[in-house]
């Protein structure tokens, strides 16, 4: 299984190129970028240079903004979905074959995951000639199972579910149990801690095992959120590798990035 890292995962003092570095001294295999449609030309470029000068692929985008959809005025929306199709168009041109939309569905109002789908079924239509898969991540608390109803609402083989281990915890749900039970709809998780839970704490031996029994071809990518960086990216790497999750394909320098 392939692990990645976003450009987010640690924070501290280290610089976008520093970060960078650091990927690239442990051997992960690929990198997770933000985009925001106000700028994401000018971040594409940089991220561009960046992968090339250290020889990672950047394999898949976040647009956050998307998550703002149903709180927007209606007449806003559509010009918002413009913008979020161009940048997820932005992201196909950086080398992204999948592009993450975090959605707050909530059950008790199903209009939201009406305002989710209508972008939804957008984004999918402007990335159709390129095969981009568009993932689905519950965040704010929603649960996992209500972001999968939206997806299979949406009914398009590219409409994926984007498992987060940590959000489950966030919205009270069983990371392990949920995963097993959704995995034929995820196309890449996200493996990190929830409120008071670090990553070395969450069921990693029986996550491992249901992502190894179900045949998951999909990647994984590291949120780290620890206000202090420095280790907790390299030390999340060991945990995973102790627990059988990933094992790097060479062997890299684990220094200190810069």
């Amino acid at each position: 299984m392939l692990l990645g890292a976003g450009t987010d995962t640690i924070t501290d003092d280290y610089t976008l190129v520093q970060k960078f570095a650091e990927f690239r001294r442990l051997h992960l295999d690929f990198v997770e970028v933000p985009l925001r449609s106000t700028d994401a030309t000018a971040q594409a470029e940089t991220f561009r240079t960046l992968a090339a000068a250290h020889g990672l692929p950047i394999a898949s985008a976040v647009i956050a903004e998307f998550v703002r959809l149903p709180d927007m005025p209606e007449a806003e929306r559509a010009d918002a979905v413009r913008r979020i199709a161009d940048t997820a168009l932005t992201a196909v041109d950086l080398g992204c074959d999948l592009v993450l939309i975090p959605v707050r569905v909530k059950p008790e109002e199903p209009e939201r995951a009406e305002s989710y789908a209508e972008g939804y079924a957008e984004l999918l239509t402007a990335t159709k000639q390129h095969g981009t898969v568009i993932a689905a991540e519950f965040v704010g608390g929603a649960r996992p199972a209500d972001a999968a109803n939206l997806v299979r609402v949406v009914d398009d083989p590219r409409a994926r579910l984007f498992f987060d281990v940590g959000n489950c915890l966030y919205a009270g749900a069983d990371p392990v149990s949920d995963l097993r039970t959704l995995l034929p709809l995820v196309a890449q998780v996200h493996l990190k801690g929830g409120p008071d839970t670090p990553l070395a704490a969450m069921p990693l031996r029986e996550l491992h095992e249901v992502v190894r029994s179900g045949g998951f071809q999909g990647r994984c990518a590291l949120e780290i959120e620890a206000p202090k960086g420095r280790q907790s990216l390299r030390d999340a790497v060991s945990v995973l590798r102790m627990y059988g999750l990933w094992t790097p394909a060479h062997e890299g320098n684990t220094t200190h990035a810069g």
